[in-house]
């Protein structure tokens, strides 16, 4: 496989709010890898015009076992200002597998080796350092396929572009077709910029917020200490207002856990509102998003691990220990 010259050119504000999130306890290195535009256990429709070789009994996703070796790849967009955290493929090459992000113009962004890993399913790469997306450019996340053992599905972007979230993969049209692949000994090498049939290869840019932790009154990578039954306003930045449709369903959320030995540290939270509901609103002034979570009076002597549950799938959480 050719060496390849990673050309990071990012913000360092933006490094510093994925590193703080690490630090801090908000996400990890795996866990904190992004939405993409396909779950880590997505299961293909599996039209029969869609392909002509091997079908994966649990994802019925098709493969192929190519010749050579080949780099894979899809065209985005994003219509906001996101990080894009690392890529997802549905992996079916069992060599050195390695995972880019490019600009159009053929610029490399960012680069990575995926874990190794036999048999076929879904896999991550989490960029060391994130990279900051710009609404309506044109980005291709891509992978490396030594062996060129790849899954893929005809037609896919022939008649519309797919989005999740931010992200949309563009639609095939004449003079710029998605679904792209270059193999090893071609002119194009190493950016995908080759087409055929529109055909989705099953790799995806992996997303998040630009979130740099909580802000006070809660504190970051330690227990909290509040009053059960108060109301306790959960602030937050996402680098600007993304409105407030930017929860899962069913969060946040909170899940009883272990409180910790008396010899732990914790901090009391100092600032409460008068709230007789939990709810979500966004402040233009300080950029913050503000979530009141009311708290039980019942959850006095117990302890509590809150999860913000964004839509970019990290973990946002912290702990409390409650008293009466």
């Amino acid at each position: 496989m050719r060496q390849r010259t990673v050309r990071l050119a990012q913000v360092a504000a933006i490094t510093a709010i994925f590193l703080i999130s690490l630090a801090t306890g908000t996400g990890t290195a795996t866990a904190a890898a992004g939405a993409g535009l396909w779950t880590s256990n997505y299961v293909a429709t599996g039209e029969t015009d869609r392909c002509a070789f091997y079908r994966d009994s649990n994802n019925n996703i098709c493969y192929i076992d190519d010749g050579g070796s080949v780099e894979l790849g899809v065209k985005f967009t994003t219509s906001e200002r996101v990080l894009a955290s690392g890529v997802r493929v549905y992996r079916v090459d069992a060599g050195a597998v390695t995972g880019s992000l490019w600009k159009a113009d053929g610029t490399l962004l960012a680069t990575g080796t995926f874990a190794n890993q036999a048999g076929r399913g879904w896999q991550d790469l989490v960029f060391v350092v994130p990279v900051l997306l710009e609404p309506y450019t044109t980005y291709i996340a891509s992978y490396f396929a030594p062996n060129a053992d790849y899954a893929f599905e005809w037609y896919f972007f022939s008649y519309s572009a797919f989005t999740v979230g931010p992200i949309t993969a563009v639609q095939s049209v004449e003079g710029n077709r998605n679904g792209v692949y270059c193999y090893d000994f071609e002119p194009c090498w190493p950016l995908p910029t080759n087409s055929f049939r529109d055909t989705n290869y099953w790799v995806s840019p992996l997303w998040a917020y630009a979130f740099d932790g909580f802000y006070q009154p809660v504190d970051n990578g330690m227990w909290n200490k509040a009053k059960a039954g108060s109301a306790i306003p959960v602030k937050f930045s996402l680098d600007g207002n993304r409105g407030l449709n930017i929860l899962k369903t069913g969060y946040p959320k909170a899940t009883l856990v272990t409180c910790p030995s008396a010899s732990t540290p914790t901090d009391v939270v100092e600032e409460t509102v008068a709230a007789s509901t939990s709810g979500l609103t966004y402040d233009p002034y300080a950029d913050q998003y503000v979530y009141v979570w009311k708290t039980d009076k019942t959850w006095a002597g117990k302890c509590y691990r809150f999860e913000l549950g964004l839509k970019d799938d990290t973990p946002r959480t912290f702990l409390v220990q409650f008293f009466k």
